[in-house]
């Protein structure tokens, strides 16, 4: 990882690049090179963020230009740009030159969701300087860091409880974080978190309830699903998420059923980073499903998307058509 053995070398380059879905990682990474580089006494002078939105030239020219003030470099964070995607031919040519001409006192940190690795200027970060992917983490590798952030708030979890814990919320470490810290404060004198204060305490995110009525579409349990269905309108979930969670669900279940027809579900579970068990429950679940049906899904979910977004369709609607179709 580059920018962690350049933390550890205190060797910096001028321009880092971190994506990926695990925000809690590359805000880390972030946070842990600043703290090395800039002195906090004078960092409000010698730090700028630009957050979910393009930087404006102007913008970017102005902090470049002028030294740091009290300390050897200065540092430019910029988030959720979008500019590795969807950069303008006007975007790449100011970045190009930008890029090349990088004063040596300071260091840009880029921080996206996704890239495109064919964009000219994630290529040139890629060549001249750092890029760092953080997708969420592995399941062994999750597991750990929950039993030890939970120790770290004198709490036990057992291996078998925290693998409970990340199914019914999230592999992301930031919304396991809150999760722990409220499983700590939940019934403070017992040492020892278990399934039972997941199951009260833990509120399932949107995307969990949406699989658990996918399995039941899928298990042939159409009355189930609709309750289910029903329960993310009370709870007043947005349509734009639920249709999100629907694509992901089934692109994964996509992925899953064209790999079987080469791969096992170990190897398939390896490649596609899942636990061998669901892969296996997934392919029972689709094996007479054919690949058409669920590119129908997908290509439904996407098209609803820019529907939903572009204020062409309202997101229940387009939902219940997905919904009829699922069935």
């Amino acid at each position: 990882m580059s920018i962690k053995e350049d933390i550890k070398k205190q060797s910096y380059k001028s321009v880092y690049l971190l994506y990926g879905e695990e925000n809690f990682l590359k805000d880390y990474y972030k946070k842990a090179l600043v703290g090395k580089v800039l002195d906090s006494t004078f960092a409000d002078f010698n730090y700028k963020e630009i957050i979910s939105k393009k930087p404006e030239p102007e913008e970017i020219d102005d902090f470049l230009s002028s030294y740091p003030c009290m300390s050897e470099k200065k540092i430019l964070f910029i988030k959720n740009s979008d500019l590795m995607k969807k950069a303008s031919d006007a975007d790449k040519k100011y970045w190009q030159k930008t890029l090349s001409e990088v004063p040596d006192f300071v260091i840009i940190i880029f921080s996206e969701i996704s890239v495109d690795k064919r964009n000219a200027i994630y290529k040139q970060i890629a060549k001249d300087f750092g890029v760092d992917e953080f997708p969420f983490q592995k399941e062994a590798d999750l597991t750990d860091w929950v039993r030890r952030y939970a120790a770290s708030c004198g709490k036990e979890i057992l291996p078998d409880t925290a693998r409970h814990l990340i199914d019914c919320c999230s592999p992301s470490m930031y919304i396991l974080k809150n999760e722990i810290e409220k499983l700590a404060a939940y019934r403070a004198d017992e040492k020892e978190i278990t399934k039972e204060h997941i199951d009260i305490c833990c509120c399932k995110i949107a995307e969990n309830r949406v699989f658990e009525m996918i399995d039941d579409l899928l298990g042939g349990n159409a009355e189930k699903a609709c309750e289910k269905y029903e329960e993310l309108k009370l709870l007043r979930e947005e349509p734009i998420a639920i249709n999100a969670a629907i694509f992901s669900k089934y692109n994964q279940l996509r992925k899953e059923k064209i790999l079987s027809e080469t791969m096992g579900a170990r190897e398939i579970a390896a490649k596609l980073g899942q636990r061998e068990y669901f892969v296996n429950m997934h392919l029972k679940q689709i094996a007479k499903i054919p690949l058409s049906e669920l590119d129908k899904i997908t290509k439904m979910c996407f098209d609803a998307d820019h529907k939903i977004k572009n204020g062409l369709s309202d997101g229940w609607a387009a939902l219940d058509i997905i919904i009829a179709n699922m069935i």
